[in-house]
């Protein structure tokens, strides 16, 4: 059965405060316009970008820094892995920068923090 993300509100909390999941490896991803939920799933992907209409959770949609189609989740072997196909780099945990092109990091489980540098 294929599920539609649940749309989260820009007026959501902070997912740093925790969230309550039904199902373990549920990823929530929100921005300053909004976010996402979503169960795992193999396969399964969340794009993030400028371009609004064809990405999941809209980053920086006014400012042309941010790629159209920045970065991507995709749930494999029981994991989120994040990529980035934009020309800015993700900060992720402990000041960590992904590149284009490098090889997909693994998230760990529970709150993580990413961030386009600009």
């Amino acid at each position: 059965m294929k599920q539609t993300p649940v749309v989260l509100p820009a007026t959501h909390g902070s997912l740093a405060r925790g969230v309550s999941a039904p199902v373990p490896g549920t990823l929530f991803a929100l921005a300053l316009t909004g976010g996402i939920t979503l169960r795992p799933a193999e396969g399964r992907e969340v794009l993030f970008g400028r371009n609004g209409p064809e990405v999941h959770v809209c980053l920086g949609e006014d400012d042309p820094r941010v790629s159209r189609h920045q970065d991507t989740l995709t749930h494999r072997d029981s994991l989120w892995w994040l990529s980035t196909s934009g020309q800015l780099p993700v900060r992720c945990a402990e000041g960590r920068l992904l590149f284009r092109g490098e090889e997909p990091l693994p998230l760990p489980t529970g709150y993580t923090p990413l961030f386009v540098r600009i």
